[in-house]
């Protein structure tokens, strides 16, 4: 299953489009392991050797393709992609020489280019099973993109109905500590009102089963909830 995501897009065609699915890709791996440049590289950071650095060390590249990613450079010009300082072409050079996962992703309806189309270290984008990121269905061809990352099969979406065990301990935790907190503040209220503890009024064995069982059931609800809440949409 891969680890780390490398994000490729041209910034006037598909920015919008790739920043969703990146934050997508980021509740399900986090952020530190998906790179998209604008919320990853930092002020005054070298973006050249922060790129290579990143595509080094990803275990797969989604290559976001849209209407203008061959764009001309200048009217009557040759596409921006066939200049040799294009930070795409250089992107899709590095993710191409090495053994990792590749996935173009045409945005809102656009086509592969074809293989006369681009310059020939590139050419090999063409031979990737492009996956579709249309805006009527924006959640599902999203959700196939996450799917074809993490290695899953279609159909599965591991992440629609199953908290990790770590976020469910931790929300059964908070559920335990609300309850808790709860039971405190109605034995203070009995304190305010009756003018003795509660445990005067029901006997210490019964508030100790009380506090108990309030502990358990916000635990319950707390897990229950995090299982039960969808991670991506």
């Amino acid at each position: 299953m891969p680890k780390k995501v490398f994000i490729s897009y041209r910034r006037e065609d598909t920015a919008a489009a790739a920043g969703r699915v990146y934050d997508r890709l980021a509740r399900v791996l986090a952020k530190p392991n998906v790179f998209f440049d604008v919320s990853t590289i930092a002020g005054g950071e070298d973006f050249v050797q922060r790129i290579a650095s990143e595509i080094a060390n990803s275990d797969a590249a989604l290559v976001f393709i849209g209407d203008k990613w061959l764009e001309q450079s200048a009217p009557g010009g040759r596409a921006r992609i066939f200049e040799p300082d294009d930070y795409v072409r250089a992107e899709l050079r590095a993710t191409l020489s090495r053994p990792v996962l590749v996935v173009p992703v045409l945005v809102g309806g656009a086509h592969m280019p074809k293989a006369e189309q681009l310059p020939g270290d590139v050419r090999a984008i063409t031979t990737k099973n492009a996956l579709p990121l249309r805006h009527e269905s924006f959640d599902d061809d999203t959700e196939n993109i996450v799917a074809a990352v993490l290695g899953l099969k279609a159909g599965e979406r591991a992440w629609e109905d199953k908290g990790s065990v770590g976020g469910k301990i931790a929300y059964a935790i908070g559920g335990a500590t609300a309850s808790s907190l709860l039971m405190l503040f109605v034995a203070l209220l009995h304190f305010w009102i009756m003018g003795r503890p509660l445990s005067a009024s029901i006997g210490a064995p019964l508030t100790t089963m009380m506090l108990a069982a309030a502990a358990l059931v916000g635990a319950w609800i707390g897990w229950r909830y995090k299982a039960g809440k969808p991670a991506l949409r």
